[in-house]
This record gives structure tokens, C-alpha cells and sequence, in this order.
């Protein structure tokens, strides 16, 4: 039967046994040819038999064929019910005397069999039944005991799968929330809800009245926590009445810390610091840290005591010996976005931290100095290099250089003493300019800011996104302003003491700014077209015979 399904029904199909003469093995015989239907797409055939071997004395074929009779009418339900990519479902075709009919036999099979060979395949078909079905109550039920009862030995998908599950089948349509009895799901619906930003958008739900969420206390009756929770969660976030939701939370911390304790206590410190009571939040987050137990609640924690410090611009005590800060995405964005320059220096001789660390700190602090303009501090700290230092830092003692065209820049401690000496030197703003164009900076982010924020996936414990900034979106406390490249090459151009050789160079490296989209990759894009004609013609005519000119054939 399996290599007629694989040859497409090119071999031999399946025919019972002349001989065949006792009652088990004709029954044996039957489930076989409901296996051949099944696999032949008829439906209707497959489950007469299933059906009929069902009866059998042989507990596995009893109970096999029960549970297959109620595959049989699921697939009949849902044939042609898909397109051709099988995500959107067409409910108007499903066929739902079958799909009612495959309801009742897993439901007869779930209370005969509650934990036999096929009780979690049946379970989940169950929810697979209810989409079909748009049976969004049953579906929240389902949902409720599948969570609640799932188990890394006994389920048969892993626990984010039927979280992507929850979301693609349920979270993700439009729910209406009268249709939900389940606290545990309504109370995510809610906090959805409380993270739309823009009503004006048709397509997203509008976020929920007060009132909305007061009259759906009684569904809470057994979760009254929860909706404290909830209500809570309002005042904060749409309310922007973090008094009375302080009212609400708990105001001491208990021994144990499980997940809705800490979304409790989360809750409180984003209350607290909205009312202005910043220093208590952060004594909360530190209460907090040491009785974290379970994945990702230290990372949280800490995340929030960072971005609390780093408002309060108080990023050095990240880095202090007693810091309970630890988290190395934590740490390194603090250092590339927020450290000034003192505690960059102080990171990048800290024999306590590691080489990557040492680093990290020591190439943030020498690419800050040098493209900011504090090349009397760059000069200085370049010593700090080791000989064993990472190939990132390498760049910074380079020796001179030459560009594709031939124009020659000498090393970049030589070009910030040039800077130091004549901030408006030509060949060291070019050069400057050169070196950025070269070394971007080396290190990519940990993340862009708002990665290491508290915005959660749709059915996380708290939308607090909608409280807390972004780690790294403080100003940093790095004095100085990054000069653009093209601020360089603008300021050569127009400097008339500048030899033909650099005004050549600048024209032409403020002109490929710009190659090939016309959107600048080195600053400018409110620079407009004709001011770059007007350099490309300048370059042309008044220095044609350099290879620049030579080499440049557009412009942007």
C-alpha cells in the first residue's frame, strides 16, 4: 500500500486475501481498505470502514479504527476547504455534517480512550475542529486545556509551537470578546488590546474602553487577581493613572517569584516610575533580581534597572564590581549607545571583564574621539591597544593608505595630529572622511534600541511596551556631536587654500556619497541634484586631468 502511494497508484493496489476466513481477520482486512480509501482521498469509503472495523474484539484495532473514523470525516470536512498555499481556510465550503460528525467520534473517543495511543492527536484535532468551525467559545476552551495540561512527555507539539498555534488560529483574527469565557484568554485579548497605538487604522482593533474591561469582571470571578491585574494594566498604560493602579498591585513581594508575580511587581515599577518615583522603581527592580527563578525573568528584571539608570543617567553603576547587572546584550548596548568617554576608559583597562568587553569599550571610545573631534583624547588612548587586541582595533594603527585613485592618506594617528594641530586641515578632513568610508563601525549592535525594549510577542504576561523607552534611546552621555563625511568633503570644496589634489579628492568622494541611488550613504540627502551637477561640472572642468575627474563618470 506505501509504494502505491508513493508511485502514485503505479503498483499493485490492495485486495484482501482469497483465503482470508476468520472474523479478526477480516476485520483487520476491512481497516485496510478504509487505509487505502483514506489514502485515495475517499472519504466516505474510508470511514464505512474504519467504522465497521471499530467493532472489533482486538483492542488496538478497536481502538485504532475509532479514531481514524473521526480522521476520515475531518479530511472529508475540509477537502477544498484551502488554496493552494493552505493557511486561509474557505469556511463556506466546509462540509459540516462531516465536520460535526468527526467532532462526535473524537469526543466518543476522548471518553472511552482519555489516555490512549491517540488522545493528544484527537485533542488537537478537536481545535483544528473548532477554527473550522469559527467556534471561537470552544476554541478558547480547547486552548485553556491544552495549556494547562501540556506536558514535554504526553503532548505531541512543543510548547512555542502551540503558542504560534494560539496565535495564527485565534489571537490573530478578529475576535470578538463577548465570544470568550476563558480568563486566562480574554485577559490576553485585553492586554492585545491595551498596545493599539493607532485606532485611526480600520484593519487593528480599537484599544478597550474602561468601562469595556469593568463588565467583564464576572467572566474573572474565578481569576480575581487577574483582573485587579488587568485593571491595573489600563490605569498604566491607557489610563495614564499610574495612583490608582498602584492601588491595585501588590504592594510587598512575596518568597517566590513565578510569572504572574513578576508581571505584577513589573507593573508596579512601570506605576511607579510614571508617578515620578523613580528611585523606589529601581530599589524594586534590585529587590526583585535576586529572587528571579525561571528563564528570562533575571533578563527582565535587569533589562528594567538598565533602561531606569540610563534615564536617570546613572549608566556607571551598570558597570560598578556590585552591579547585579550581568547580561552581556545588556552591558554591550550600554557601552556603544550611552558610556561616556571616562567610563569607556575605565571598561577598556577593567581586568575583571573580558577581552571582548575590553575591547568593545576601547574601539567605542578611540571611534567616538576621532569622529567627534577630540583627537588630543584619541592620540592618548591609543597606547591602550595590546598586542593581542581584536582585529576590529587593528584599523586604528594602520599605516598610510592608498584610495582606488591613487590619493594617499597617512596613518590615522598622524591624521588626528594634523586635525589636532588645524581642525579645518584638507588633507585630514579627506582623510578622516576616508577612514570612516573604510571602517564603518566594526561592532554591530547587540540589537537596534528597541529590540531591548519591553515589547512582547502578542500573548506576553504585559504590554509594557507601552511604558518603558527603549534601552539606548537616552542621550549619550558622550560629549560631542559624529561629523558626517560629507560635512568634511563640503568644508574642502569650499576652502580656497586647499590644494588641487584634495578639493579633487573631496569633490569626488562628496559626489559617490551619493552613487548609485542618489540617497547618500555619508550624510547630506537634503543636498539637491543641482548642487551635485554643479560639483561633478566643477570637478570636470577645473580639474580634468586628475584621476578623479578621470574616474568619475555620473553623478547622482
Amino acid at each position: 500500500m506505501m509504494t502505491a502511494c508513493e508511485d502514485s497508484g503505479t503498483s499493485a493496489p490492495w485486495t484482501k486475501s482469497a483465503g482470508l476466513r476468520s472474523r479478526l481477520g477480516q476485520q483487520f482486512a476491512t481497516y485496510l481498505d478504509g487505509a487505502r480509501a483514506f489514502y485515495q482521498h475517499d472519504f466516505f469509503s474510508a470511514t464505512k470502514a474504519f467504522a465497521s472495523a471499530s467493532h472489533s474484539t482486538d483492542p488496538w484495532l478497536k481502538e485504532t479504527a475509532l479514531y481514524m473514523t473521526g480522521r476520515a470525516q475531518l479530511n472529508a470536512a475540509q477537502a477544498g476547504v484551502f488554496d493552494e498555499h493552505a493557511i486561509t481556510p474557505d469556511r463556506s465550503k466546509v462540509v459540516k455534517v462531516s465536520l460535526a460528525a468527526s467532532d462526535t467520534v473524537f469526543r466518543t473517543y476522548l471518553r472511552i480512550y482519555p489516555h490512549g495511543l491517540y488522545s493528544a492527536s484527537a485533542a488537537g484535532l478537536q481545535r483544528r475542529i473548532a477554527w473550522l468551525g469559527d467556534d471561537v467559545t470552544q476554541q478558547a476552551r480547547l486552548y485553556d486545556s491544552a495549556f494547562a495540561n501540556w506536558s514535554a512527555t504526553t503532548s505531541n507539539v512543543r510548547l512555542d509551537q502551540l503558542a504560534n498555534e494560539l496565535d495564527s488560529k485565534l489571537l490573530m483574527t478578529d475576535i470578538k470578546t463577548n465570544d470568550i469565557q476563558s480568563p486566562q484568554l480574554l485577559a490576553i485579548i485585553d492586554l492585545m488590546r491595551m498596545r493599539v497605538s493607532d485606532s485611526s487604522d480600520a484593519s487593528r482593533q480599537k484599544p478597550i474602553a474602561l468601562h469595556e474591561l469593568q463588565a467583564q469582571k464576572p467572566r474573572f470571578a474565578c481569576r480575581p487577581m487577574l483582573f485587579e491585574y488587568l485593571l491595573a494594566a489600563w490605569y498604566v498604560h491607557l489610563g495614564h493613572q499610574p495612583e490608582q493602579a498602584l492601588a491595585l498591585l501588590p504592594q510587598s513581594v512575596g518568597a517566590s517569584l513565578d510569572y504572574f508575580a513578576l508581571s505584577q511587581q513589573m507593573l508596579r515599577g512601570f506605576a511607579l516610575e510614571d508617578s515620578g518615583q523613580r528611585d523606589k522603581a529601581r530599589q524594586l527592580w534590585t529587590q526583585l533580581i535576586p529572587l528571579t527563578k525561571y528563564p528570562l525573568q533575571r533578563e527582565t528584571l535587569e533589562l528594567a534597572l538598565a533602561i531606569n539608570l540610563e534615564q536617570a543617567g546613572l549608566v556607571d553603576r551598570v558597570f560598578a564590581d556590585d552591579s547585579p547587572i550581568q547580561n552581556v546584550a545588556i552591558r554591550e548596548t550600554l557601552i556603544q549607545r550611552a558610556a561616556s568617554a571616562d567610563l569607556l576608559r575605565a571598561q577598556a583597562q577593567n581586568k575583571a571583564s573580558n577581552d571582548r568587553m575590553r575591547d568593545l569599550a576601547l574601539y567605542t571610545l578611540l571611534y567616538k574621539e576621532l569622529t567627534r573631534g577630540h583627537y588630543s583624547d584619541f592620540i592618548a588612548d591609543l597606547p591602550m591597544i595590546r598586542d593581542t587586541s581584536s582585529e576590529p582595533l587593528q584599523p586604528f594603527n594602520s599605516p598610510a593608505t592608498t584610495d582606488a585613485i591613487g590619493y594617499v592618506c597617512p596613518s590615522i594617528r598622524d591624521v588626528a595630529v594634523g586635525l589636532q594641530q588645524d581642525p579645518r586641515d584638507a588633507k585630514g578632513l579627506n582623510c578622516l572622511g576616508e577612514f570612516m568610508r573604510r571602517h564603518p563601525p566594526a561592532y554591530p549592535l547587540v540589537g537596534d534600541p528597541i529590540v531591548f525594549s519591553f515589547a512582547q510577542p502578542a500573548a506576553a504576561a504585559s504590554p509594557t511596551d507601552s511604558t518603558a523607552p527603549p534601552l539606548g534611546s537616552a542621550p549619550s552621555q558622550f560629549r560631542g556631536k559624529v561629523v558626517e563625511r560629507i560635512t568634511n568633503y563640503q568644508t574642502v570644496i569650499g576652502d580656497t587654500r586647499a590644494s588641487a589634489d584634495d578639493r579633487a579628492y573631496a569633490l569626488y568622494r562628496a559626489i559617490r556619497c551619493f552613487a548609485p541611488s542618489g540617497y547618500s550613504d555619508c550624510g547630506g540627502n537634503d543636498i539637491p541634484v543641482d548642487t551635485r551637477k554643479r560639483w561633478f561640472n566643477t570637478l570636470k572642468a577645473a580639474y580634468p586631468h586628475s584621476k578623479a575627474a578621470q574616474s568619475l563618470k555620473y553623478y547622482w
